[in-house]
């Protein structure tokens, strides 16, 4: 997504039934997608396309198919939706300030709240990262982003939570905050692709500490808890829900497993994380990416930060079946099939 924000000069210049969007043309829900060309937008959209409860549409920052509308473009189509799934956003990532991420979260959502019409529902794709360190975090526990391995992200994502709370009152539109730990999918992104990329090409990384735990969350987990919350229409507006796997795995295990579907052995290659992120978290920031030694330090906190989540409310008030998403039918089915090819 760029960081450049919507012209709302421009944001009537598109008819939502040119594409066979509009509102009034159906007595299915209007789902609009924001965010769709991004991993988390683009895998949510993927999953829900055929939802046959709904009609979808895919609202983009980049370039735009025949499928898609660029937000610049988007406004008709925002104000006739019934349900907005924002997914824009920069995850952590190396040349990203502290502005780059609030310009990323609140400015772009900002631009575009002015047309969500009264009492459609906003599902706000927010972050886990809002609750900081910790073990058993979960739907109550009060925000705490300064003590995140990457503060200036997490504060921005508490920031924009804050920012629609306030608006949603204002505006009469109800908003349901969804806060995932590390998203993963077949589709790669996050820590997951990143050691499986390591080991396709010949190296076995050695994660420290080795017993500090891992809590992911796997993308169709996310997508049955969007699923579940547009079904619902008894949920409070600002309900937030944490969105996690159901078990967590340390730093040994998830590399016994990788090792286990490895098709010939790798070069170790030992990674001290909290040595390795105390030390370049020292050092700078860079708006240049591969000047960013701070963040790259912030992202390996992140694996040695041993934050542990508690999604079992989650689980119960939407009524999902925790043994739907187990590590034989989530991690280790990604892992395998990416180390296949």
């Amino acid at each position: 997504m760029s960081t450049a924000l919507m012209d709302k000069h421009n944001l009537n210049d598109s008819s939502p039934s040119r594409h066979g969007w509009s509102a009034r043309t159906s007595s299915k829900p209007l789902l609009a997608i924001v965010g769709a060309d991004g991993f988390v937008g683009g895998g949510l959209s993927k999953r829900l396309a055929a939802e046959p409860s709904l009609r979808t549409a895919s609202i983009v920052y980049g370039g735009a198919t025949e499928q898609e509308l660029r937000i610049s473009r988007a406004a008709p189509l925002l104000a006739d939706a019934d349900i907005i799934l924002n997914c824009g956003g920069f995850r952590v990532r190396p040349g990203c300030s502290y502005r780059d991420y609030q310009n990323s979260h609140q400015g772009s959502t900002a631009a575009f709240v002015p047309y969500i019409r009264k009492d459609a529902l906003l599902i706000q794709i927010s972050s886990a990262s809002v609750l900081g360190k910790g073990h058993g975090l979960g739907n109550q526990s009060a925000p705490n982003p300064m003590t995140f391995p990457s503060p200036e992200y997490a504060l921005a994502k508490l920031e924009q939570e804050q920012y629609l709370e306030s608006v949603s009152l204002e505006r009469g539109f109800r908003v349901i905050f969804l806060r995932p730990a590390v998203l993963y999918s077949a589709d790669g992104a996050g820590m997951v692709s990143t050691i499986i990329g390591l080991t396709r090409r010949g190296i076995s990384p050695r994660l420290y500490p080795r017993s500090c735990r891992q809590h992911l969350a796997h993308m169709d987990l996310l997508a049955d808890v969007v699923r579940r919350v547009i079904r619902r229409d008894d949920l409070p507006n600002l309900t937030r829900l944490v969105v996690a796997d159901p078990y967590t795995v340390t730093n040994h295990e998830l590399e016994e497993i990788i090792r286990s579907y490895q098709k010939m052995a790798g070069l170790p290659l030992p990674l001290p994380a909290h040595w390795m992120s105390r030390i370049l978290c020292s050092t700078f920031g860079s708006g240049k990416s591969w000047l960013d030694f701070k963040t790259r330090g912030q992202i390996l906190g992140v694996v040695a930060a041993d934050i542990v989540y508690d999604p079992s409310d989650t689980y119960r008030l939407l009524e999902i079946d925790s043994s739907r998403y187990t590590i034989d039918q989530t991690l280790l089915r990604v892992i395998m099939e990416a180390l296949k090819q």
